[in-house]
């Protein structure tokens, strides 16, 4: 089966799901695996690297990524799993960001993903999407961190420091978007009105400090707007500087 057969498979897999017939194109979707699993290692490596390449680097399976849970049906991506992982360990790219793309929310996988976007980072092959992927990542696990402000902190403070580190560091050597950068600031923001309130005791309202200006007009609507408005870090800091 070459790539195109392997394609007209899916798109077949796809024409029954949408027309509500799950189990029998559960069926098909083993079938497509059984029929991959008995190819020779150099047309599995060929279909598969076409697939993730238009899957995770073009519209060509927006199709795919509609139906159920917006995802790689299970029995394929659990295949998938298994050919890319040595492939990472190899450090190929892109297959390390592929890795990234499709496993960082995985049972298993996730447990592995940032590490080969690390390495996928450090490539001879580092490429834009990689660059802004590993960066928005660390973004993730800050914001992780604030979700119950100002309740309590949910990550460690050596956490925060390696994540804020890490963003510096990536700045310092490559080209970050606008909107990744305003987001940075929003959190450098965050989380200094957040230990400002912890400092002083709890004592005053959280919403006294400047995440007031955050917080009231709900956490990720704000995020938008500073990175729609082009906010900087200096304004928002003078306006901390009045309401402190």
């Amino acid at each position: 089966m070459v790539h195109c057969d392997f394609s007209n498979s899916l798109y077949k897999y796809l024409d029954i799901y949408h027309n509500g017939l799950k189990k029998l194109a559960n069926k098909e979707m083993q079938a497509i695996v059984g029929h991959l699993r008995e190819m020779s290692d150099e047309n599995q490596d060929e279909i598969l690297t076409q697939f993730l390449s238009d899957y995770c680097d073009s519209d060509v399976w927006d199709t795919l990524k509609d139906r159920g849970n917006a995802d790689i049906p299970y029995e394929l991506k659990e295949y998938i799993l298994m050919w890319i992982t040595p492939r990472c360990e190899e450090k190929k790219m892109p297959e390390c960001r592929w890795y990234y793309e499709l496993f960082r929310n995985h049972k298993q996988g996730y447990q592995a993903a940032v590490k080969y976007l690390e390495i996928a980072y450090s490539s001879m092959k580092c490429d834009q999407k990689t660059i802004d992927l590993l960066f928005d990542s660390y973004l993730d696990i800050l914001g992780w961190g604030a979700h119950h402000f100002p309740d309590g902190c949910i990550i460690e403070d050596n956490t925060i420091v390696d994540c804020f580190q890490k963003c510096e560091d990536i700045l310092k050597e490559k080209t970050v978007s606008e909107r990744l950068i305003n987001q940075l600031n929003y959190y450098r923001i965050l989380y200094e009105c957040y230990n400002r309130y912890v400092d002083d005791g709890r004592k005053r309202k959280y919403e006294d400090y400047l995440i007031y200006i955050f917080c009231i007009a709900e956490h990720f609507t704000m995020r938008n707007k500073l990175s729609h408005r082009g906010e900087t870090f200096s304004k928002l800091v003078r306006l901390s500087e009045r309401r402190i």
